[in-house]
């Protein structure tokens, strides 16, 4: 890209000017403090769990209250198609669910969960039933999401499923709800479309509604 630097338009070096004003904030001094998590306690570190997904839900905490306006926590492993059961029990939930639960109370404690929404989700759900190597597969038609925060009413479930936890019976709640309620909470009008140099139209959501009882 430096090398292109002379011979591109203007609007090339407009995005070379993106670059630059990414690694200046990566590279600056409160960049450095909020990614520098070796100066929170041992204690709250532990309360965190020190795995990855802990160690990066605190740090998520860091760059929140350093101003960071969207942080995201990845937590691989969940693609559990074989002898499932050990790895869930033993470390994936165990794992996630003291992050989670140490992320919401510290934002919390801090004054901060009213103006930080924070979301636990994955791509899709798991098969009701357990294949024959002792594993689940993909499934679209229903999965479980967590949300705590920005606004967000707690303590309350939205929706069921059928007794095999095979596809919605009430409540039904769409991908593009979710993203439309998120777009909201953050202040982003859903319905606004951009258009491209060349004048095609790009939509920032596909529909849906505000999640029922969420807000």
């Amino acid at each position: 890209v430096e090398q292109w630097r002379r011979a591109v338009d203007g609007r090339a070096e407009d995005l070379l000017s993106y670059y630059q004003k990414a690694h200046d904030l990566i590279t600056s001094h409160a960049a450095q403090q909020a990614f520098d998590i070796r100066a929170e306690s041992s204690s709250l570190r532990q309360r965190y769990g020190h795995s990855t997904i802990g160690q990066c839900a605190l740090l998520a905490r860091r760059l929140v209250e350093s101003g960071c306006r969207f942080v995201g926590v990845d937590h691989a492993g969940w693609d559990t198609h074989f002898t499932c059961f050990p790895t869930l029990q033993d470390d994936l939930i165990p794992q996630a669910d003291r992050a989670f639960s140490a992320l919401v109370s510290d934002l919390e404690e801090r004054g901060l969960l009213d103006s930080t929404l924070v979301i636990m989700m994955g791509e899709m759900g798991r098969t009701p039933r357990v294949n024959k190597n002792a594993g689940r597969d993909h499934w679209g038609k229903a999965q479980s999401i967590l949300i705590a925060g920005g606004g967000t009413h707690p303590g309350q479930v939205i929706g069921a499923t059928d007794e095999h936890a095979n596809e919605p019976v009430s409540d039904p709640v769409s991908i593009q709800d979710l993203h439309h309620t998120i777009y909201r909470l953050m202040g982003i009008d859903p319905g606004k479309t951009y258009y491209t140099p060349l004048g095609r139209p790009v939509p920032i959501g596909s529909g849906g509604k505000m999640i029922p009882g969420l807000v």
